[in-house]
């Protein structure tokens, strides 16, 4: 009897802890999901347009731009110290240049150097040694295009041939293992000013604008480099250029940009879900800004730089932090860990 006893009350105690852990659980979870916000960062070293902005190996590095003219600089900021370093600069200055990243090592592609037309110079950045290689040129020239990497290859996407125009629909395939191009099919309508970004083997290339004069649009449309093949996806909520895009998880962060060619930047913050083809508000980016750049680094997204309005003249230094909600991996981690010491001992 003493001994059903002391069971009953471990039962009891053990449902009293369960109790106690999943309301504590739930409501750490609930601080979590409220705790969507934008921190200010450290300012850019160098402010200016028309630059790259990447993340690799807990880094992000703003890649060429322009102030009067191109330029060649190269900044690495480190999220842990809040502070930026000069790093060795691109050897050839561009503004216009897209980068994308590779097995670690990012790829400085395209872009202008005050002349026209646009350029098709692809080099290399190896972090490790602060060193840049010369590759293949791409194919077809131009500045102003969207990249992105799937599968260990990059697809350099629209653009523009000059600053003029036109715009192009082209879309090539850049192998770095083999240093090889391959043209690919071209995108449903020709865009520039337009932002891309891959989840799940599928490239998804979000507003811009058909001509350099305009209509700002709000297309999506998804490219799967398996068939060669693009597909129409429910439009952005909110039509805008010269944007700028991140992924967290299976989502898509579409930032800032602008609703007219040349207008006022935009606090605007929408989040697409491919899986379901929606797309939600998320908390507005603290300072509106256009041509802007971001980075993605453990579940963070950094947005860096650009101006407030058109094309200046105040170019904006600013970086701000922006920790979206959800589930963290700590608390739930801990919660796991608790809960399986009390099933042990009891």
């Amino acid at each position: 009897m003493k001994r059903e006893l002391m069971t009953r009350s471990n039962k009891s105690q053990f449902s009293y802890f369960g109790w106690l852990l999943v309301t504590l659980f739930t409501f750490n979870l609930m601080h979590v999901a409220n705790a969507q916000d934008w921190a200010k960062k450290a300012d850019m070293p160098i402010p200016r347009l028309f630059f790259s902005t990447t993340a690799v190996n807990g880094t992000i590095y703003t890649i060429g731009g322009m102030l009067a003219d191109p330029v060649d600089f190269v900044d690495a900021y480190n999220p842990d110290e809040d502070k930026w370093v000069q790093k060795a600069s691109l050897p050839s200055a561009r503004a216009g240049v897209v980068t994308s990243v590779v097995g670690g090592k990012i790829y400085a592609i395209g872009g202008w150097n005050g002349q026209a037309p646009a350029l098709g110079t692809v080099e290399e950045y190896d972090p490790k040694t602060d060193t840049w290689t010369q590759k293949t040129d791409m194919p077809t020239p131009r500045s102003f295009f969207s990249a992105t990497a799937v599968d260990g290859k990059i697809y350099a996407i629209g653009g523009v041939a000059q600053n003029v125009g036109p715009i192009l629909p082209t879309v090539e395939e850049y192998d770095p293992a083999t240093d090889t191009w391959t043209k690919k099919a071209d995108m449903p309508e020709a865009r520039s000013g337009m932002a891309a970004a891959s989840v799940d083997g599928k490239i998804y290339l979000i507003g811009g604008t058909p001509t350099v004069q305009g209509p700002v649009l709000s297309t999506v449309e998804a490219y799967d480099p398996t068939a060669d093949a693009w597909s129409q996806k429910a439009d952005m909520p909110t039509a805008r250029t010269a944007l700028a895009v991140s992924v967290i998880g299976s989502q898509i962060y579409a930032i800032g940009g602008t609703p007219i060619v040349q207008g006022p930047g935009l606090t605007t913050v929408e989040v697409y879900e491919p899986a379901n083809d929606t797309w939600t508000e998320a908390p507005e980016m603290p300072t509106a800004r256009v041509f802007l750049g971001t980075g993605t680094l453990e579940n963070k997204i950094y947005a860096v730089g650009g101006v407030a309005e058109g094309l200046g003249p105040a170019i904006l230094p600013t970086v701000e932090q922006l920790a979206p909600s959800g589930l963290s991996v700590t608390p739930l981690d801990r919660f796991l860990t608790i809960w399986g010491e009390i099933k042990k001992t009891n």
